[in-house]
C-alpha cells in the first residue's frame, strides 16, 4: 500500500535498515518525513529530500 504522505514527528524515532532490521539512524523530534509505504507497525520513510530513508516502528 503507498501511501506518499508529509509528516512532522512529534517525539524522537530509532530508524531501521529494514522493518525488523538493525538500527541505522535516529530522528529527533520536529523533523520533516515524507511517508512512502506502510507495512503492519512499520512506516517506510524519506527524509532530507529522499537522500535518506529507512523504516520506523509507529503503531496506531
Amino acid at each position: 500500500m503507498e501511501v506518499e504522505k508529509s509528516l512532522v514527528l512529534e517525539k524522537s524515532y530509532h530508524v531501521h535498515l529494514k522493518a525488523e532490521g538493525e538500527i541505522c539512524n535516529r530522528l529527533s523530534r520536529g523533523v520533516r518525513v515524507c511517508l512512502v509505504q506502510r507495512k503492519g507497525d512499520w512506516i517506510k520513510i524519506v527524509w532530507r529530500n529522499g537522500k535518506k530513508k529507512g523504516w520506523i516502528l509507529k503503531p496506531e
